[in-house]
C-alpha cells in the first residue's frame, strides 16, 4: 500500500493543506514587511503612538479644538480595546484592516449608531495615514487605505424652534453682567452660525460697532469677515457696557476680567438647559438653525455654504437637505391650480 492509498496519511495530508491555508489567511492579516520604513516599526507601542498623536494635537491648536482631540482620543481607544479585547498585541502592526474591520463589526453587535462607528473610524484612518504614515514616516503608504470610509444615510439636521429660541432669550432677565455678558454670547452664534471656538475667541478690536463687522479666526488658522445682525450688535453693545476693563483683547471675559476659558463657556449652555427647559443646546445646534433659517429665508445654498465657512457644500446640501419638505409644502399654494 502506498502512502496515498493510506487513509492516515490522506488524513494528514488534508491536515497539512488546511494548516497551510490557516497560517496563509493569519499571513494576510499582518502587514507585508515591505510597507515598513524600519522593520521595527512593526512592534512599535500604539499606546505610545496614540499618546504622541495626541500631543501633537494639542501643539496645533489652531487647527484641532479640544472637542476634535477629545474625538480622536476616544476612537483609537477605543480601537485598542478591541485589540486587547481580541488578544491581539497593542502594536502598530495589528493596525490592520482586517482588525479595524472586525472592530467595526463589533461596534455594530453593540448597537451603536451608524453615524458614532463612522466617526471613529474616520478618526483611526486619519491616524494611520495623516500622522503615521505621512507625519511620521513609519511606512510607505496608509496601512487603512483598503478599509472604506462608512457614509451613513443623511438624518434631519436639527434645529431650535421659534419657541425655543425666544425662551432662551427670554431667560437673561436680570440685569446683571452675566446675563448681559450671557445673552451676547448667544446672540453671537444665533446671528452668524460661527463654531463654538469661532465665536469664543472673537478679540475686541477686530468687532466694528458700527457696523458689526467682525474678523474671526476660523477652524483653519485663517481669519474671515462676518457681520452681526443690528440685534445681535445690540446685545454686545449693551454687554460692553459691563465688560470690565483689563488687559485681554478677548471680547468674552469673566467678572474678574480674565478671558473666558472654553468650559467657561461651555458652561454657558450647560446652565441655559436648565433655566430655559430647552433640553438639548449647544453651539452647533446654533449653528445648524442659522443655516437652516437662512435657507428657509431664501438664501441661495452657495451663500449659506460661503456665511458658515465651508470649503465644500456637503454641509449646505444637508441643511437643505432637511428642510426641503417644508419649503416645498409652503410653495403648493403659489403652483396650486385652485
Amino acid at each position: 500500500m502506498t502512502a496515498l492509498d493510506n487513509p492516515l496519511s490522506k488524513r494528514t495530508m488534508v491536515s497539512n493543506r488546511v494548516l497551510a491555508a490557516n497560517d496563509e489567511s493569519e499571513a494576510t492579516m499582518r502587514h507585508p514587511s515591505t510597507v515598513w520604513a524600519d522593520p521595527i516599526y512593526e512592534q512599535e507601542s500604539l499606546v505610545r503612538l496614540k499618546d504622541e498623536y495626541l500631543e501633537y494635537l494639542r501643539g496645533r491648536a489652531e487647527q484641532a479644538s479640544q472637542e476634535t482631540i477629545e474625538k480622536y482620543r476616544k476612537s483609537i481607544a477605543s480601537f485598542l480595546r478591541s485589540l486587547d479585547r481580541h488578544q491581539e498585541p497593542l502594536e502598530l502592526g495589528s493596525l490592520t484592516p482586517s482588525n479595524v474591520n472586525r472592530w467595526v463589526t463589533d461596534q455594530r453587535k453593540e448597537g451603536l449608531s451608524e453615524d458614532g462607528i463612522a466617526s471613529r473610524l474616520s478618526a483611526v484612518k486619519v491616524f494611520a495615514k495623516k500622522y503615521i504614515c505621512e507625519h511620521l514616516e513609519l511606512t510607505h503608504g496608509d496601512l487603512l487605505r483598503k478599509v472604506p470610509r462608512i457614509t451613513p444615510p443623511a438624518k434631519p439636521m436639527p434645529a431650535l424652534t421659534e419657541q425655543e429660541r425666544d425662551a432662551i432669550l427670554n431667560c437673561f432677565s436680570r440685569m446683571n453682567f452675566e446675563d448681559h455678558r450671557n445673552k451676547a454670547f448667544i446672540g453671537c452664534y444665533l446671528a452668524t452660525g460661527l463654531r463654538f471656538r469661532e465665536v469664543l475667541e472673537i478679540e475686541l478690536p477686530k468687532l466694528d460697532r458700527v457696523s458689526g463687522e467682525v474678523l474671526v479666526r476660523t477652524k483653519g488658522g485663517r481669519e474671515r469677515l462676518v457681520r452681526l445682525s443690528p440685534k445681535a450688535l445690540r446685545f454686545i453693545k449693551e454687554y460692553l457696557r459691563f465688560r470690565p476693563k483689563g488687559d485681554t483683547q478677548r471680547l468674552w471675559v469673566t467678572e474678574e476680567g480674565n478671558p473666558l476659558t472654553y468650559w467657561g463657556g461651555q458652561s454657558i449652555f450647560r446652565r441655559l438647559k436648565e433655566r430655559s427647559g430647552v433640553k438639548k443646546l449647544h453651539a452647533h445646534l446654533l449653528r445648524h438653525t442659522f443655516a437652516q433659517h437662512a435657507l428657509l429665508k431664501g438664501a441661495e445654498r452657495q451663500a449659506v455654504q460661503d456665511m458658515l465657512g465651508h470649503r465644500s457644500d456637503a454641509m449646505a446640501r444637508r441643511y437643505a437637505g432637511s428642510i426641503r419638505e417644508e419649503t416645498a409644502a409652503k410653495m403648493m399654494p403659489e403652483f396650486s391650480p385652485l
